[in-house]
This record gives C-alpha cells, structure tokens and sequence, in this order.
C-alpha cells in the first residue's frame, strides 16, 4: 500500500480547511454563521437563549482554525527562506495535516472521551451550585441547541488533544555529536518550537472559562478544569524537547563518566607533589561543576518567560468571565 493509502485528513480538518484566509477572519464567519444557526433555532422555536451557547460557537470555531497555525511553512508563507506561492499553500497545509489512519482511528476515541469528560464536568457544576443531577439531558427540548453545541465541543476538544499531544516536533533531532554541554543555544529553537501549541491550548481554555462562567459555574468548580486544562498546555510545551532532554541527559552522563579516571589520576599525581598537575586539576573541576550544572531542558529564559505570560491568559479570562457576567445581571437587573 503507498504511502497516501496509509494516511488520510480527519473531517475536522478538513472543515477547517474550507476556511478563507486571513484564518481568524475565517473562524470570525464559521463562529457567525454557527451563532446565528443557534440563535434562529431557539428564536423559531420561541425557546430560552443561553449565553454559554454562543460561548462554545466562538470557542468550535477557535478550535477548527486553531490546527492551522501549527503548519509553520503555509502560516508565514515561507518554506526554506522562499516565499511559498498562493497556489501551493492549500496544498502544504493539506501535506501537513494527513494523518496516519490508526492515529484516526484512535482520536476517534479520544473524541468520545472528550465528550464522556465534559459531560462529567457540567454534572459536577451542576451538583456542586445545588442543581439536579442529570437535569440538563433530562430537557432536551429547552436545551437542545445548546446541548449539541457542547457534545460537539467536547469531540472537538478530546480529538484536538490526542493529535496535539501525540503530534511529532517537525524540527529535526539534533544527534549526539551536535549536543555542546558549553553551549544549547542551537538547541532553543526545539524549546520554543512548543509555544505555539501551548499558546494555543491556553487561548482555548481561555474561552473554555468563560464558557462555563457565563454558564453560572462557580469559581472554585471551574478550577480543577483550568487546572487540569493547564497540565495539557504544559504537556504540549514540554512534547518537543523531551527527546532532546534524554538526549542531553545521556550526553552529560558520558562526559562525567570520562571526566572520573581523568580526575582521579590527576589527583593522585598532585597529592604526590607534582605541582604541575595543580593548576590541571582546578580546570577539570571546575568544568566538571559546569557539566552538572548544565540544564537538561534545551529553555532559555525568553522561552520560560513568554510560557509564563501565555499563563495569564486563563487568568484574564476568569476575571473578565466573572466581570462580565456581574455587569449582565446588574443591567438585567
């Protein structure tokens, strides 16, 4: 079988892929168009318009143009320093997307999943802000909309988390002969190669909050969603430089393991008094404490930095959730 016979595109890339560039005017028309499907059903129907509805449109839209903006080359419109033609971007993206069909075979169950853990978590919200158990499924006809938006958003969310997590870093492994324990500055690149997954997740939980804030979920019960939502994005961070990591790890075992009998026979040499060996024997000490001290994470202080601002991100959501929804009740009010 060749290779395209081993790969396909997941209907939700594909979806995406419809999208116009620029691609957030792109999600701005999916996110109308879905809002505006919602709000006709429930206006035609004479049923309750619910906030957090129009939440999960912005939020389905975000995650279908979100996949994107991982594709480096069709993004910047750049490929090996060379502008990429408009023609061919729609056909890089497409490359970039396939998929392995057993990886699509397993998203499919990380989707049901997603959407098993959603419906746990608003059972939660209900139960823990005194409502009945299960009423939200119980009335369907007052929710109905509302509640296919939220099982489509939990497909979305627990498929866009396997194929973010299980995805490869598209930058090369640096080998073993390229690892300079004095210097990992070419090694950054990887580091900061995970940002723009982090990032994306973080605006994604982000939405995510004020969804369920401006459903009337508690603040104390939407932490442990922001929490675990959090160690997704920390994972997407940390997912290109792990095998780098090991890498660097076993490269600076090998050096200390070189560095001993080199340091014990110095040493013997100085302690029977051959003050030649003194000064040599000050130097592999001290790049011995330089090789242990050397970080095992290819991060540099910009890097930890921007991860560390892309955190307040959720925050601000919480904030301006719970703002917002305060200065709705009081108008309403």
């Amino acid at each position: 079988m060749t290779e395209e016979g081993n790969t396909g595109l997941i209907w939700e890339y594909r979806l995406g892929l419809w999208l116009p560039r620029p691609l957030l005017f792109g999600a701005f028309l999916f996110a109308a168009f879905l809002i505006a499907a919602y709000l006709s059903f429930q206006w035609f129907f004479d049923l309750y318009v619910q906030r957090p509805a129009i939440g999960m449109g912005l939020m389905i839209a975000w995650l279908l143009t979100a996949p994107r903006y991982f594709v480096h080359s069709a993004l910047d419109g750049q490929q090996n320093g060379l502008e990429v033609p408009l023609s061919d971007r729609h056909e890089t993206e497409v490359r970039a997307f396939h998929m392995p069909r057993d990886k699509i075979r397993r998203s499919r169950l990380a989707g049901a999943a997603g959407v098993v853990a959603f419906a746990g978590m608003t059972e939660v919200i209900l139960v823990v802000n005194g409502g009945p158990l299960v009423g939200s499924w119980i009335r369907l006809h007052d929710g109905s909309a509302t509640m296919t938006l939220f099982v489509l958003l939990g497909w979305f969310f627990g498929r866009g988390s396997y194929v973010s997590l299980m995805s490869t870093s598209r930058l090369p492994r640096p080998q073993r002969s390229e690892i300079d324990l004095l210097n990992l500055e070419d090694l950054y690149a990887i580091g900061r190669s995970g940002l723009r997954g982090a990032l994306v997740w973080l605006i994604t939980i982000a939405i995510g909050g004020f969804v369920y804030l401006s459903g009337g979920a508690g603040l104390w019960a939407t932490l442990p969603i922001f929490a675990i939502a959090l160690g997704i994005a920390l994972l997407v961070l940390l997912g290109p430089a792990r095998k780098v990591r090991s890498l660097i790890r076993t490269v600076k075992r090998e050096e200390l393991a070189q560095l001993e009998p080199l340091l014990r026979q110095v040493r013997d040499d100085a302690l029977t008094g051959d003050v030649s060996t003194q000064g040599r024997l000050t130097d592999l000490l001290a790049y011995k404490t330089q090789v242990e001290s050397t970080p095992e994470w290819p991060f540099d202080s910009s890097t930890l930095l921007r991860f560390g601002l892309y955190l307040l991100i959720p925050v601000g959501s919480m904030v301006g959730g719970a703002l917002v929804e305060r200065i709705v009740d009081m108008v309403l009010d």
